[in-house]
């Protein structure tokens, strides 16, 4: 990544789509594998229209007019791009997740579902990147064919540890505030704590379900809050309002919808809550700043509910 324009790029010299171009014609990782060349055409249209309803810009183009385009790239650099290539080992649903076309769906509730989910797999690579900057060591990533998002090794560790990655950004509700707010209408919404504090559990549980094939090594669920969402969850990760040796849901505003919803996917939800959370070995909760900056507000160990545990760094 030394030297690439996505790291270098002085912002007098442009930072609209024209820019982009420009960046992206020297950037191997914007190039291949996040705007690759059958997507760059409508990308480069799309971005001459206005969307009044909702105003969404690409993450990318949003990121390089923010200064922090290469906080993005970077870790793609890194860990998936080899000699100017694209690594052979990026699985195909990779490769197809990895593409910023989330923008192409007409209907803007449903653009912001799926820029959510780009933005959650960007956050695998993301943290990966900040494991490292940790002193741990990435061997491996589900992007490559790992059965996790990410297998790291801390310094004194032997067998790697899996770790899954959940992203909670903007939800739906408060998006659609969003959008009312700039048609003029009324956007107030009624945002209860239980309700944040259940859906940060389920997001926990998902992780670990999705933990289970892992039996080597220790297993770490990773809930990334993005900074726009953090006033939502603040007090209850702080506060403790989970008791993770109990864990259960509180009862909400919205909870018996939430759950209908939820066991449709997951009918064991209820009935193996504890058992799920309690198989893995932590709980790692990061905001994430403005920037793409990560800062670790909460490690709470489940398999063994005790205050020894490791940091981010193995100690």
């Amino acid at each position: 990544m030394v030297g690439c324009a996505c790291s270098s790029w002085n912002p007098d010299d442009g930072l609209g789509i024209e820019a982009f171009a420009s960046i992206r014609a020297d950037c191997s990782a914007l190039r291949m594998i996040l705007v690759p060349d059958s997507l760059w055409d409508d990308f480069e249209a799309w971005h001459g229209q206005l969307d009044d309803a909702s105003l969404h810009r690409s993450i990318l183009l949003l990121a390089l007019q923010r200064g922090y385009l290469a906080a993005i790239v970077s870790p793609v650099h890194r860990y998936l791009v080899c000699q100017g290539e694209m690594s052979s080992k990026v699985t195909k649903q990779y490769k197809t997740d990895l593409r910023e076309d989330w923008w192409c769906y007409s209907d803007p509730a449903e653009r912001h579902q799926k820029a959510r989910m780009y933005s959650g797999r960007l956050a695998e690579l993301q943290f990966a990147e900040w494991l490292e900057e940790q002193g741990w060591r990435v061997e491996n990533l589900e992007a490559l064919g790992a059965d996790s998002d990410i297998e790291a090794m801390a310094p004194n560790e032997v067998v790697a540890t899996s770790f899954e990655v959940k992203l909670i950004g903007v939800e739906d509700t408060d998006f659609e505030c969003i959008v009312r707010s700039l048609a003029g209408s009324p956007a107030g919404h009624h945002a209860s704590p239980y309700d944040a504090a259940n859906y940060l559990l389920f997001r926990a549980y998902e992780a670990a379900v999705q933990l289970r094939r892992n039996e080597r090594g220790r297993r770490i669920v990773v809930v990334v809050v993005d900074d726009m969402a953090w006033p939502e969850f603040e007090v209850q990760i702080r506060e403790g309002w989970i008791d993770w040796s109990r864990p259960g849901f509180l009862r909400g505003d919205h909870l018996s919808d939430f759950l209908a919803g939820q066991l449709s996917r997951y009918p064991e939800l209820l009935s193996n809550l504890a058992d799920t959370l309690h198989a893995v070995d932590e709980l790692w909760i990061l905001r994430r700043e403005d920037g793409y900056r990560h800062v670790c507000e909460l490690i709470q160990p489940l398999a063994c509910l005790t205050t020894q545990h490791q940091g981010p760094g193995g100690e």
